[in-house]
């Protein structure tokens, strides 16, 4: 048992040392080298737990992926959280960079120059887990009476895709949390919701 916990300890801290390599030189101009002195172990060493550079960007994004998922968990798990509160909370989520540093500083090195591999494997990564997690919210807001829609899981690619594209239209993330919420009032519209967001 102790080995194995040894060897999980030992490969949690080359992902952590490739999350610091990543965010201070970009994934293009981080070789293995860099990130095994970073972790202070032997190349061959990195070679038992990952099988290249590529390998141990998917076990970062994972990482990031599973911050920002048990977070969001959180929220939404919150006992008698209406739907549309819910679904609001995602939002907050999603955008709020202070409410959670270590997502906070995970998120941040995804996004900065160099490192779009890690932003696509992150997307990759949590689309299918957001859109359960959405389903989950319209499915409530469905039986509150809040939403009407006809089909529970193409609304719930749609709101998500409605929310990334935010992202993708290329606004700065200093003002993605204004973007976000713009993308979050359309897509209450189009889940049928009728009432003020803003009135929690």
């Amino acid at each position: 048992m102790a080995r194995t916990l040894d060897r999980e300890a030992r490969r949690a801290e080359i992902v952590s040392a490739a999350t610091a390599a990543f965010a201070e030189r970009g994934i293009a101009h981080t070789a293995v080298s860099d990130i095994v002195k970073a972790a202070g172990v032997a190349q061959g060493t990195f070679y038992l737990y990952f099988t290249s550079k590529d390998d141990v960007v998917v076990a970062v994004a994972e990482r990031i992926g599973d911050i920002m998922i048990d977070g969001i968990e959180r929220v939404v798990a919150v006992p008698d959280r209406s739907a549309v509160n819910k679904f609001l909370a995602l939002l907050d989520q999603l955008s709020d960079s202070t409410s959670d540093p270590d997502s906070s500083e995970l998120v941040e090195i995804m996004h900065r120059e160099g490192n779009r591999a890690l932003h696509d494997r992150l997307a990759e990564q949590l689309t299918p887990r957001l859109v359960s997690i959405i389903e989950r919210i319209i499915d409530q807001g469905l039986a509150e009476g809040v939403f009407a829609v006809p089909d529970t899981g193409a609304a719930a690619w749609f709101v998500l895709g409605g929310l990334q594209s935010a992202e993708l239209s290329g606004v700065p993330i200093t003002e993605m949390p204004a973007a976000l919420a713009a993308a979050t009032a359309l897509a209450l519209r189009a889940l049928g919701y009728t009432g003020d967001p803003h009135e929690r």
